[in-house]
């Protein structure tokens, strides 16, 4: 194994507020490590827009990942923010510090990516998440309005209709992620794949990919 290349469930190196990241020759591998379900605080959504900004200008791919075989539970709901206005804006920067970001973004999940954490990872380029993979939109259970446009990058209204007005709970397999493009995986195995996807862009023009998303984001 190079020194480059972990599983997801491997602590990233120089962990801050929840959020590791490890500086590659390939790529920049961002890790949601805050045990035992990667669940957001503010503090961990400043670190990640933060660390998003600070690598804005590296044309090196950014891959996402959670530790300890789960992506992110979403926002820690019993680590509450001073004011739910606080949490929400928290939340929006960092959607938008994946969404927004110019190079290409990578999200592995395995266990599970719900709410926060699902929105997170369907802000990437490239989804690759595992077949046993449960995703879940629960906020409407707790009261709380989501921004689920990033959803659409991958699901179809009436999936997220039934995830986001029920908060019903589905395995990738069962939304059938694969015919919208994301890459279904055995579990376990999405590190991996996603070092693939890595492998594969290395020889492509970084410049050409910048311009291509920012046709594509219009």
């Amino acid at each position: 194994m190079s020194p480059h290349t972990r599983t997801a469930a491997t602590p990233a190196a120089g962990n801050r507020d929840g959020i590791g990241a490890r500086h590659g020759p390939d790529a920049i591998r961002i890790c949601l490590d805050r045990p035992p379900v990667n669940a957001f605080t503010v503090e961990m959504l400043e670190s990640l827009s933060a660390l998003m900004a600070g690598v804005r200008d590296d044309p090196r791919p950014v891959l996402i990942t959670g530790a300890s075989g789960v992506f992110s539970a979403g926002f820690d709901i019993k680590h509450p923010a001073p004011d739910q206005p606080i949490a929400d804006a928290a939340a929006q920067r960092g959607i938008t510090a994946v969404q927004d970001h110019p190079h290409l973004t990578i999200a592995a999940v395995e266990g599970a990516a719900v709410g926060l954490g699902l929105l997170i990872a369907t802000c990437a380029d490239v989804l690759v998440v595992s077949k046993a993979a449960r995703l879940r939109m629960p906020e409407v259970m707790l009261g709380i309005a989501a921004d689920v446009q990033p959803l659409r990058r991958f699901l179809s209204d009436a999936w997220i209709r039934r995830l986001c007005l029920l908060g019903e709970t589905f395995t990738a397999d069962k939304l059938h992620l694969a015919d919208a493009g994301v890459i279904l995986c055995e579990p376990g195995s999405t590190q991996a794949r996603a070092e693939h996807v890595i492998a594969a862009a290395k020889d492509l023009s970084a410049v050409a990919l910048r311009q291509m998303k920012q046709q594509l984001n219009q």
